[in-house]
């Protein structure tokens, strides 16, 4: 992620040294010393000029930056560097006010503020890492505390105290849903709680690691197997297939053909057609361990009560035909009839490849769930993550675009934690037109799983979008 930095000076410079290593600094001054100081810093990129000038904002990338930071030593070119920045569309504008008189001028612009030199550091730093809640130094600068909010995603999400103890620092304290838990070696480390670690501040960088980093899981917290139901040979073969990339993309471990016992089948040429098929997933090279699971009754059925059984994190099955009278009624059938499992379905149009994850961004919990199974399905994958946020048209009276610009924020912090790229769309009009634009052939569309019982006639906007689109779906319930 891209940040322009205006200003070389004790701010930025003590910025500099908190930032993680997904951002991708670039410094303006006018003083080029400066930039021998910053350099001995870290790597940045550096841009020698007025940091008030358009033209100079432009050399620096300030179109494509994710944040801008105004923390030069005058609060007349900061207060420009802001204007120009929130005039570009820059999701996040930070400034530093020299003089604090000045501070409604930057309001007014919708610019976060803070001072003086040090502790515009430690804000600056909690504003653009927003795991990081707090950053307190103390004795004589030689220790810190540091307030963290574990994620999910956290590397330390659900282990003991005693798992990650460390000479280095220690937990201080836990607070779990408004409650003080003191923290003892058997205190289990949950997503949203409010941990405080008090270490030694040349350490900072290994307890931001432990604390703050991300590692992929989905779909473990669900379960390590992806389970494919398989009715007839017509189709089956390409969900097969798609399901074995996403075993091989994913945490998943291991693929589960379900399919119909060839002799409960009456049709001898549908037995025949179904053990074929059966035959040659065995032959096929997947790249995954499969397994097999033969049943009395119907597959699709079967596979949520193997799934209340075994370790199924998945469900794949084939993309509903549409039909002409009611062209999404099968897709809420399907997921009515799945939906007990409690685990993600993935509807394939048979791509087999995700070259591209696109999730809608609603900041609501289930919203949440998909777009960081989004961002670990990108990781795992290597394809490009589009967050997509639809805002209200003019005409209806509620403008939620700055709503919507920050909820896109959110998603490109959260995945650059896990090292993963983003782009994101921000746009007008009809969610289920503009999402189901957005898909196309080698593309998965990952939502949030619709509630139950569901409209056959007005289904929602995801199943909408699902039915209208042209790549792959994953549906993934909030549960976990």
């Amino acid at each position: 992620m891209r940040v322009v930095v205006v200003g070389a000076g004790a701010s930025a410079r003590d910025l500099i040294k908190r930032l993680g290593d997904t951002w991708n600094i670039v410094v303006i001054d006018t003083d080029p010393e400066r930039f021998d100081v910053i350099s001995g810093i870290r790597d940045v990129e550096t841009v020698l000029g007025d940091g008030s000038s358009a033209v100079v904002l432009a050399k620096a990338g300030i179109e494509g930056a994710v944040a801008c930071v105004a923390a030069s030593g005058h609060d007349d070119v900061n207060l420009e560097v802001s204007r120009i920045a929130k005039e570009a569309g820059v999701d996040q504008v930070i400034a530093v006010v020299r003089v604090p008189d000045r501070a409604e001028a930057y309001r007014e612009l919708g610019v976060e503020t803070v001072v003086p030199a040090r502790l515009a550091a430690q804000g600056l730093e909690v504003a653009m890492e927003p795991r990081k809640l707090k950053s307190t130094t103390f004795a004589d600068g030689r220790a810190e505390a540091v307030e963290f909010e574990i994620a999910p995603d956290s590397p330390v999400e659900g282990m003991a105290l005693r798992e990650i103890h460390s000479p280095l620092w220690i937990v201080a304290a836990v607070l779990r849903n408004g409650e003080l838990v003191v923290p003892h070696g058997d205190t289990q480390l949950l997503a949203g709680d409010r941990v405080t670690v008090v270490g030694g501040a040349t350490d900072f960088s290994q307890v931001v690691r432990t604390f703050a980093g991300g590692v992929s899981r989905f779909p473990l917290g669900f379960g390590r197997k992806v389970a494919v139901p398989v009715e007839d040979a017509a189709d089956g073969m390409s969900a097969v297939n798609e399901a074995a990339y996403f075993v091989r993309n994913t945490n998943a471990e291991e693929l589960l053909v379900v399919h119909r016992d060839f002799e409960s089948i009456k049709s001898q040429a549908e037995a025949d057609d179904l053990e074929g098929l059966v035959d040659s997933i065995a032959t096929e090279e997947l790249g995954v361990e499969i397994r097999y699971r033969t049943v009395d009754t119907n597959p699709y059925e079967a596979s949520v009560s193997i799934a209340s059984r075994e370790s199924v994190g998945t469900i794949v099955v084939e993309m509903p035909k549409r039909s002409l009278l009611r062209p999404y009624a099968r897709i809420p059938a399907v997921l009515s009839a799945l939906a007990p499992a409690a685990v993600p379905i993935l509807f394939t149009r048979g791509d087999a490849k995700f070259a591209t994850v696109i999730t809608p961004v609603t900041r609501t919990p289930s919203g949440d769930v998909a777009c960081r199974a989004g961002i670990d399905i990108a990781r795992r994958s290597g394809g490009n993550l589009v967050g997509v946020s639809v805002a209200s048209p003019t005409f209806m009276g509620t403008d939620d675009i700055i709503e919507r610009r920050a909820a896109t924020a959110w998603l490109h912090r959260e995945a650059a934690v896990q090292e993963v790229e983003s782009t994101s769309e921000v746009v007008r009009g009809n969610p289920v037109k503009v999402i189901a634009a957005t898909t196309a052939p080698h593309t998965l569309l990952v939502l949030s799983m619709p509630t139950l019982p569901m409209n056959t006639v007005r289904p929602g906007i995801g199943v909408w979008a699902a039915a209208r689109g042209r790549g792959s779906v994953l549906f993934v319930p909030s549960g976990v």
